[in-house]
């Protein structure tokens, strides 16, 4: 495939991505309309929100096992078939346990579109690309909740709640004709593979990421509403802007990865002051002293400075996988490694961080974020050293 069109292939898979991951923001944004229609307490309204991970944090390895059985090109318009068709069925939910069951089918095609997607890059994607590439599809989580986050926020009071639900879901099947037609095969050779052990340390640090992201980022809105009396637009636009803080997070991964993937020395002094910078913002982003600007300013720092780190994860996993080859089956299990740990910091993150709201107030969420930002830092280390003395 020539380069120009492998990357336009490239930039539309992580457009899907983007898609898919705006999807978790949607609900975000409209959970203090949804709390009042439908009388959800805060924890079950964090349910919701992080249903759309229950595929991955359920299956997700078992699909990136599978994939090479199934081909990339079928997962991925599966996908997003499952997508539109739930994105419907919410949009049409007269109570609470129909839109429990939607959002739980959305997770599931959620689970394929970015388990298929990422797979389908590394293959695309040569081997001087590929760090630059799986460094681009690690944004599409965060570019996409800010993008949701904006559009939602913005079209709620014109189109009301149906209406959005309905032009998420429109949007979804205006991509299915265009994913026909990318220019993919199976994907990845017809056999089991698992990933090393350094891999695994890598893909549950990711786990603790997103686990403290998601606590922040989701409830971001509603901490924004009821303690700082931001109108539920502005409080979406914030959350938009604290989730798009990677981007200039990810400009900087592209610097540090312009000689190719990062190496171990690199990601240590990367990652060691952002994680613990992060952490610190994240505390005294919900200290009872800040206003709305502080606090709003405080969170969309922490995400950013703690957003450095996540790129060049994605950068280091096929080294840490032990990958040589685009079509190494190892790049998929590891991908769904990846989305299993990941998605299950997203799921039990929004839920457990309202549960430890409801019980020791909203200081306690920042603190845990401190604290899991540290922990994240002290498995990436291990993942790092274990690689070491593996290849030693």
């Amino acid at each position: 495939m020539p380069m120009p069109r492998r990357w336009t292939s490239i930039l539309f898979l992580w457009l899907l991505g983007v898609l898919a991951a705006a999807q978790l923001a949607k609900i975000s944004v409209i959970a203090p309309v949804l709390r009042s229609r439908f009388g959800l307490t805060l924890t079950e309204t964090g349910w919701l929100i992080s249903l759309l991970e229950v595929g991955g944090g359920l299956f997700g390895f078992v699909a990136g096992l599978g994939l090479g059985r199934v081909g990339c090109r079928r997962a991925l318009l599966s996908g997003l078939v499952l997508l539109a068709v739930s994105g419907l069925w919410e949009a049409s939910a007269s109570s609470a346990i129909p839109l429990f069951a939607a959002r739980a089918m959305e997770g599931l095609a959620y689970l394929l579109v970015v388990i298929a997607a990422p797979t389908t890059i590394a293959t695309i994607a040569d081997a001087h690309a590929r760090p630059r590439a799986l460094a681009l599809w690690s944004t599409f989580v965060p570019v996409g909740v800010a993008i949701g986050s904006a559009v939602t926020s913005l079209a709620l009071a014109p189109w009301g709640l149906r209406g959005v639900m309905l032009g998420w879901a429109m949007l979804v099947m205006a991509a299915i004709p265009i994913a026909i037609r990318l220019p993919i095969g199976h994907g990845i050779e017809n056999r089991i593979a698992f990933p090393p052990a350094p891999a695994w340390l890598a893909t549950i640090a990711f786990g603790l990421y997103t686990l403290s992201i998601c606590a922040l980022t989701m409830l971001l809105p509603t901490y924004l509403v009821e303690q700082r009396g931001a109108a539920i637009s502005t409080s979406g636009l914030i959350a938009a802007l604290a989730s798009g803080a990677t981007l200039p997070a990810f400009g900087f991964a592209l610097w540090a990865m312009r000689g190719g993937a990062p190496g171990r020395r690199t990601m240590i002094l990367i990652a060691t002051p952002a994680l613990v910078g992060a952490g610190a913002l994240g505390a005294a982003a919900f200290t009872g002293g800040t206003g709305l600007a502080g606090a709003s300013m405080l969170a969309v720092l922490a995400i950013g400075v703690g957003g450095i780190v996540s790129p060049l994860m994605f950068a280091r996993l096929p080294v840490l996988a032990g990958v040589r080859r685009g079509d190494d089956p190892r790049i998929a299990s590891a991908n769904g490694l990846l989305t299993q740990f990941g998605a299950g910091g997203a799921l039990l993150g929004p839920p457990l961080a309202a549960r430890l709201v409801e019980h020791a107030g909203w200081q306690a969420l920042g603190i845990a974020f401190a604290l899991l930002s540290l922990a994240m830092l002290a498995t990436l280390i291990a993942a790092e050293q274990l690689s070491l003395r593996t290849a030693a």
